[in-house]
C-alpha cells in the first residue's frame, strides 16, 4: 500500500509540473502593441483605415468586378467556377474598393453546388454604423487603448469604437518579444517538482520491495 508521504510527494510534484503557471515554459512571451486612430468617416480614404476590420476585405480586381456586377443585379455562379478569393466573400459583410475609394455591402453564400452574390454600393459611415462598438462592450485592452497605447499577449482583430467624438480604429501595430518575468521562480518550482516525482518514485519502489 502507498504511504500517504509518498502519495502526497506525487501528487505536489505533478501538481508543479502541470499548474497552468508553471506548465508554461520559461523563455520569450509575446507582447502585442495596440494604438487609437480617429477615423473621419468622411475622408475619401477610409479604405486605409476600414479594411483592417475582420468584417471587411480589402477587394482585389476579380473580386472587385464581381461585386460591381452583383450591385446590378444577383450574380450566380456553379460553386466550381468561382475562384477561392471569390469565394471567401461569404466570410465577410464588406468589400471595400481602395482605387474607387468606396465600400460595398456585400451578401455572399453558397447553396449546395451554386454561388450566390448581391451587393450594395454604401459610404464610410454606414460600414462604420454597422461596425463599432460602444466602448464598454469592446475587450479590456481596447478601452486601454483609448487612453494612450496598450500592450497585451493576446493578438485581438481590429476593432471600431464608437465614442462621442466619433470613430477610432483600435488595432495591434506592432510585436514584441519580451523576458518571461517568471523565469526564475518557474525554474525553481521545476527543479521541486521534479525532485518530488523521483523521491516519490524511489520510496514507492522501496515500499513495493519491502512488502
Amino acid at each position: 500500500m502507498v504511504s500517504a508521504r509518498t502519495l502526497l510527494a506525487l501528487l505536489v510534484g505533478l501538481a508543479l509540473l502541470t499548474h497552468p503557471v508553471v506548465g508554461d515554459p520559461p523563455g520569450l512571451d509575446t507582447k502585442h502593441t495596440y494604438e487609437a486612430t480617429a477615423v473621419d468617416v468622411d475622408d475619401g480614404e477610409t479604405v486605409q483605415s476600414l479594411y483592417h476590420l475582420p468584417e471587411v476585405t480589402y477587394g482585389v480586381d476579380s473580386q472587385i468586378a464581381l461585386v460591381e456586377q452583383a450591385a446590378n443585379d444577383t450574380v450566380t455562379r456553379p460553386v466550381s467556377d468561382v475562384p477561392p478569393e471569390v469565394e471567401r466573400l461569404t466570410g465577410v459583410r464588406f468589400l471595400a474598393d481602395d482605387v474607387g475609394d468606396r465600400y460595398y455591402r456585400v451578401d455572399a453564400r453558397i447553396d449546395g453546388e451554386t454561388f450566390t452574390l448581391d451587393a450594395t454600393a454604401v459610404d464610410a459611415r454606414t460600414v462604420a454604423a454597422a461596425l463599432a462598438v460602444a466602448p464598454g462592450d469592446a475587450p479590456a485592452v481596447v478601452r486601454d487603448a483609448l487612453d494612450g497605447n496598450a500592450t497585451s499577449p493576446d493578438e485581438l482583430p481590429a476593432t471600431l469604437v464608437r465614442t462621442d467624438g466619433g470613430y477610432v480604429l483600435v488595432r495591434a501595430t506592432g510585436t514584441t518579444q519580451v523576458a518571461d518575468p517568471l523565469t526564475i521562480p518557474k525554474l525553481a518550482l521545476y527543479a521541486v517538482g521534479i525532485s518530488l516525482l523521483v523521491w516519490a518514485a524511489l520510496a514507492l519502489y522501496r515500499e513495493r520491495s519491502e512488502a
